[in-house]
């Protein structure tokens, strides 16, 4: 809060020392007395912002991340070789601004390998919410992960619902929320989930026509509905639709999440239910992929937690480097915690299984560990 105020002040300072600089140019248009009472109603209304830092709320996260793979190249196991990393996996700044008591805007400023050459600084989110509290009407629009999968994880890596299927674009949704269900209609534009799904490189290639170009659009549309039955307990429900190569991707999905005393369970499922043919052999390929978690707050400051995942590329034989399936265990523990700061320890332990053609010397195992401490507040 210190900050905000010293901003506030220093913002003041130079909006009155660059108006009496102008004092030449006002006066040419206005007396003295005039120009005293603007830079007097100006200098009231800086100072009445002084109330800016009870409609402002920070958020961040700065993680260090350690990494060990018993192989460096899946893709050739004539080659005993192990790679490790160590660097500041993600740095992040988020701020709420309460603009009215029904305007909301989330802001994240997002920043991603930071000590390598492909470091990235972005902006991961950035929407205004428009909601009156009781009024099960609201509006969401701008950047942010849309409401496709749910993706709940207790382990340092993602699930891979979310490697796979993450819609992270600018949209606009309209839904209607009460205590008992969320339902919502989402418009984006591209063809952002077929090609973060390629990008995960668990099985999936998109092999179009040399004539078709990706659609830039507002086509793209999701539809949600979030259940609560009863308290712990949330299922969920999602549809997605985006124009291909002749025919529409289309991609449904469901999750359900459990909390029971010290016990969370988790799981979600997303299927194609409609894919463009590939042009090559003129197929249509419905990729699936799915995981179940749990997690369990062993003492006030330890959780343990494991996940079994699968991914099925629909795709007749074996690939190499096609994953199978995967397991992990890991455990996060709160070193502090104070108000809204806590830093964590974290780590995870995991096995991937991978498809391999007969006689190919690629691997179909591959063992990491992962540790991160991460600083949130």
């Amino acid at each position: 809060m210190k900050v905000i105020k010293i901003g506030i002040v220093l913002v003041s300072v130079f909006c009155i020392t660059m108006l009496i600089g102008r004092q030449a140019a006002f006066s040419q248009e206005m007396s003295n007395y005039e120009l005293e009472q603007e830079i007097k109603a100006l200098k009231e209304k800086i100072e009445g912002t002084s109330d800016l830092s009870d409609r402002l709320t920070f958020s961040g996260a700065i993680e260090l991340d350690y990494s060990y793979a018993d192989d460096s190249d899946i893709g050739d196991n004539t080659v005993d070789d192990s790679k490790s990393d160590l660097d500041i996996g993600t740095v992040e700044l988020g701020i709420e601004v309460a603009f009215h008591q029904y305007v909301t805007g989330n802001f994240i400023l997002k920043g991603e390998d930071l000590d390598t050459d492909d470091d990235r600084i972005f902006w991961d989110e950035a929407t205004i919410t428009i909601q009156k509290e009781g009024f099960p009407l609201y509006f969401v629009g701008g950047k942010r992960g849309q409401p496709f999968g749910v993706f709940e994880s207790h382990l340092i890596n993602d699930p891979i619902t979310q490697d796979c299927y993450e819609i992270v674009k600018p949209g606009a949704t309209i839904g209607y929320a009460t205590d008992l269900f969320d339902i919502s209609a989402t418009v984006y534009k591209g063809e952002e989930l077929v090609g973060h799904l390629e990008e995960a490189e668990y099985g999936f290639a998109r092999d179009n026509s040399p004539a078709y170009e990706e659609t830039d659009d507002v086509s793209s549309y999701i539809g949600n509905i979030t259940i609560f039955p009863f308290e712990g307990l949330t299922i969920a429900a999602f549809y997605n639709s985006e124009p291909g190569d002749g025919d529409r991707n289309e991609t449904a999905g469901g999750m359900f999440h459990y909390e029971y005393s010290k016990i969370t369970l988790d799981a979600e499922y997303i299927a194609a239910i409609q894919r463009e043919r590939h042009f090559t052999d003129k197929k249509e390929y419905k990729e699936s992929a799915w995981f179940a978690a749990a997690a369990f707050q062993v003492i006030d400051p330890l959780e343990i937690a494991a996940r079994y995942e699968a991914f099925d590329d629909d795709i007749a034989g074996e690939q190499d480097g096609h994953l199978e399936y995967r397991y992990s265990i890991g455990f996060t523990y709160t070193l502090f915690e104070k108000d809204d700061f806590a830093t964590n320890l974290m780590g995870e332990y995991r096995i991937s299984n991978y498809e391999k053609q007969s006689g190919s010397i690629a691997d179909d195992k591959l063992n990491e560990a992962f540790l991160r401490l991460a600083i949130e507040f």
